[in-house]
């Protein structure tokens, strides 16, 4: 009997097969954009630690080091870039990068909670977006909503399959915007 039990737990009703679930990727690196505003910190000298504003050129101008090259690296890289140059000024310098806001955006509009424009995080998906904005409004189309990406044919979600684990959920990209009818 005991053996039965143990069976019944170790394969559940999938008939007699163990179910897997699929690993998690990991998430995409953060890439500064022109627009995004950083927050350096170095470490005992706050002389060099603030914000700094990332230019539509991509550069932003650190004290001592003048411009540094900021969009399309991460945060990390920044600050080892940054480290690297302040070495012949501060003695083994410690630097931190973060990003304090970030320039993406996307876009709820139509029947949710709370329509607007938000900041875009890294790998933000239409469910995490939907949750953010307030979920939908009792008069939304569920099975109308729509995803207008710049440059590319409209997206049309199905949110019963995502929900259900048949689709994927959509990575959302800076300037989408999201029109629940």
């Amino acid at each position: 009997m005991c053996l039965v039990v143990s069976a019944a737990l170790l394969f559940g009703c999938s008939g007699g097969k163990p179910t897997s679930i699929p690993p998690i990727p990991p998430p995409d690196p953060y890439l500064i954009t022109a627009g995004d505003t950083l927050e350096v910190i170095v470490w005992r000298e706050a002389q060099l630690s603030g914000a700094l504003q990332v230019r539509s050129d991509g550069k932003a101008t650190m004290p001592l080091l003048g411009d540094v090259q900021a969009a399309g690296l991460t945060p990390e890289q920044l600050a080892e870039e940054i480290r690297q140059g302040l070495v012949r000024f501060v003695d083994m310098p410690n630097v931190v990068v973060r990003v304090a806001t970030s320039s993406r955006r996307y876009f709820m509009i139509g029947n949710v909670g709370a329509p607007g424009m938000y900041d875009l995080r890294p790998n933000q998906t239409f469910l995490q977006a939907l949750a953010i904005a307030g979920g939908f409004t009792p008069f939304a189309s569920r099975g109308s909503v729509r995803i207008i990406r710049p440059g590319s044919p409209a997206i049309e979600p199905d949110y019963d399959a995502i929900v259900s684990g048949e689709e994927s959920d959509i990575v959302l990209q800076n300037n989408d915007t999201v029109i629940v009818p």
